[in-house]
């Protein structure tokens, strides 16, 4: 039986007309897309994995499950008829909201979250559906690292949202429309996949130096500047130690990889687009040498985004130290109260509080 869909505005109004499924749509006529995110009562995420002759994504793993409103559907029907479909989920939607909403191309995507027994039985519809399982946090990120899941923006959220938001609270992934003014992004390992690059460099610089413990002398200079990388190998190795030449040796070996290419995170640009299609202005705060972020991020297409960059030689203070992201409040003329600042897994926590939110960082 043929499916139709109705065509809302770019205002999400609904325009009266209907489409086929598949039918191409003009410029400024969306559909609605509605996702669910199943979580147990032990806090695992439940995943499917596509049947390997679909069309998009085949054999891929996937969020719980998602699908298209149909004509007459609202967001809560799609997504109690695509949940019994798919699942074989009887839900009832009636006393909660989506916990985030966006506007993509032609589409609005809503994203529903709910809690079940993890004893509940799951019927899979065969023709869409080739397996499913639960996956706890550490789970979920062995997928995503190894490229095994459909890439959505938010995939590093997901764990965060269940923990901070959960049961059905609608929260806006980039804070309250009304008050944020700002967003303050960390670069290594948030925007741009060079902490495992520095990592590497690291390690192969310091087994060339005989340093026994090199992961350790790491992980203490996460989040601090030269000054305070400096100071971590002088407690660690002493005074003698060659540090510049440690540090010019890690440089090479980084700038080996990253010259040929600098590695974006998946969802990075598309955070990027929809915050400045908001109107908020951005800033990178980040350990890192400026000269290193700004060609880094030019070279990565990122930096034309950014209203202001504050970097490691730029502060007295590293990381968790505040003065950073203050700074970068300022350059941006906003308040820190009116700030977002990011950390590796989720923009959660308003600039003033920054100490529970450091950033994870490498020292490159």
């Amino acid at each position: 039986m043929p499916e139709y869909q109705d065509i809302y505005d770019i205002h999400r109004n609904l325009t009266g007309k209907k489409v086929l499924r598949g039918t191409r749509r003009a410029e400024g006529e969306y559909i609605l897309v509605i996702h669910l995110l199943v979580f147990d009562e032990k806090g695992r995420f439940l995943v499917q994995r596509r049947v390997d002759d679909k069309a998009s994504w085949p054999g891929m793993w996937d969020i719980s499950l998602g699908g298209i409103a149909q004509t007459g559907d609202d967001s809560r029907l799609a997504a109690q008829r695509e949940a019994k479909e798919e699942l074989g989920l009887d839900l009832d939607l009636s006393d909660t909201e989506p916990v985030f909403s966006f506007r993509a191309h032609k589409t609005f995507d809503d994203y529903w979250m709910v809690q079940i027994d993890s004893a509940t039985p799951l019927t899979l519809q065969p023709e869409e559906v080739a397996e499913a399982r639960w996956v706890d946090r550490r789970g979920w990120e062995e997928l995503l690292a190894t490229h095994q899941v459909i890439p959505y923006s938010f995939q590093d959220l997901l764990f965060d949202l269940y923990e901070k938001q959960f049961p059905g609270t609608r929260v806006f992934p980039f804070g309250d429309p009304e008050v944020i003014r700002g967003a303050v992004f960390d670069m290594d390992g948030l925007l741009l996949d060079t902490e495992r690059v520095a990592r590497e460099s690291w390690r192969k610089a310091g087994a060339e130096f005989h340093i026994d413990d090199i992961d350790s002398i790491l992980d203490a200079c996460v989040g601090r500047n030269e000054a305070g990388d400096r100071e971590v190998f002088r407690q660690r190795l002493g005074e003698d130690f060659p540090y510049e030449e440690f540090r010019a040796r890690t440089r090479a070996l980084s700038h080996a990889v990253t010259d040929v290419e600098v590695p974006v995170k998946a969802g990075a640009r598309e955070i990027l687009t929809a915050l400045k299609a908001r109107g908020i202005r951005l800033a990178v705060a980040s350990s890192t040498r400026s000269v290193t972020v700004r060609d880094q991020l030019s070279r990565a297409g990122l930096l034309e985004f950014f209203d202001a960059v504050v970097t490691g030689d730029t502060v007295e203070n590293g990381k968790p130290h505040p003065e950073i992201y203050l700074k970068a409040c300022d350059a941006l003329q906003t308040a820190p109260e009116e700030c977002i600042a990011s950390r590796t897994r989720a923009m959660v926590c308003a600039v003033p509080t920054v100490r529970g939110c450091t950033p994870s960082r490498s020292p490159t």
